[in-house]
């Protein structure tokens, strides 16, 4: 009697779990204000950008368009002011340069401090993750003097060159390749790879999730960058968008409309380059620093 008791108990359907809605509900609100404080500015800025300067600067604030247009983007894009077509290609054109050039340069400095051994490899790279610590600030001058010097002052050869070696991104990239097994850079060794072999046929297509996490983070701060082109661009055909777009913000006057009109259209590319490369960002930062 007692054995059928305790199989009946074995048989017996599971009791169903407990629910976990109620406790997921602070945490779905939580999610959802801080949705709103990120997706805000963002909606104040499209919102602005349909508005007729008049409402831009009405008071109260219309969060809603009450006479939407398009004309701001008209008059961006035709002004006689600027070549807003024109910015649009010189920050294309130095953003995709600048990031070749850096995720390169930085991929080749990250895999010696990572897959190599010699002696100092430690203390250089200690060296690297060091300059880090030195404000941008301080070499600036230097730098805009040598720019002078190989006059290169209005010239895309002062937006790309100075910034293409970067310590983050040897830092990131070296984590990433120390996660690579070892096993494999032994067998191409033991195919006759040679290192640069076995760097661009082996590591670098294992490293795809960091190197496009790299690229992301280049492009996006070669796109943004403002206080640079500022020093070494004058000509109007040369600026970029950060600074193309601050002339719509004069000295007395603001253009709201046509500002935020700017802003916006400057916004897309580098949304639409985070939205393609999503998953690999979350994959990159995900699985740097672990090692084999």
């Amino acid at each position: 009697m007692a054995m059928s008791l305790e199989g009946s108990r074995k048989i017996s359907p599971r009791q169903p779990r407990r629910s976990r809605l109620p406790r997921d509900i602070p945490r779905f609100v939580l999610l959802c204000v801080l949705a709103l404080l990120f997706l805000a500015p963002m909606y104040w800025m499209i919102s602005t950008s349909l508005k007729p300067e008049v409402d831009a600067i009405a008071s109260p604030v219309q969060w809603i368009p009450a006479r939407p247009t398009l004309e701001n983007y008209r008059e961006v894009l035709t002004s006689p002011d600027g070549n807003m077509l024109r910015w649009l290609w010189n920050s294309a054109f130095v953003a995709v340069v600048f990031t070749v050039l850096h995720v390169l340069l930085c991929a080749i400095t990250a895999y010696p401090l990572a897959r190599m051994r010699f002696r100092g490899r430690d203390t250089w790279f200690w060296v690297v993750l060091g300059s880090m610590m030195i404000p941008w600030v301080v070499t600036l001058i230097p730098t805009y003097i040598m720019m002078m010097e190989f006059n290169w002052i209005n010239t895309y050869h002062a937006l790309i060159w100075p910034g293409i070696a970067g310590a983050f991104g040897v830092f990131l990239l070296r984590q990433f390749f120390l996660s690579i097994p070892r096993e494999l850079e032994e067998a191409a060794r033991l195919d006759g790879a040679n290192s640069w072999q076995v760097l661009w046929r082996v590591i670098l297509p294992l490293s795809v999730p960091a190197l496009v996490t790299l690229g992301v983070f280049s492009f996006m701060g070669s796109w943004n960058n403002f206080v640079w082109p500022l020093f070494v661009v004058t000509d109007v055909d040369m600026l970029t968008l950060p600074v193309g777009v601050a002339t719509f913000s004069q000295r007395y006057v603001t253009e709201y409309g046509k500002l935020m009109a700017a802003t916006t259209l400057a916004s897309v590319p580098v949304l639409i380059a985070y939205l393609f490369a999503q998953r690999y960002l979350v994959a990159g930062l995900a699985t740097t620093g672990l090692k084999e």
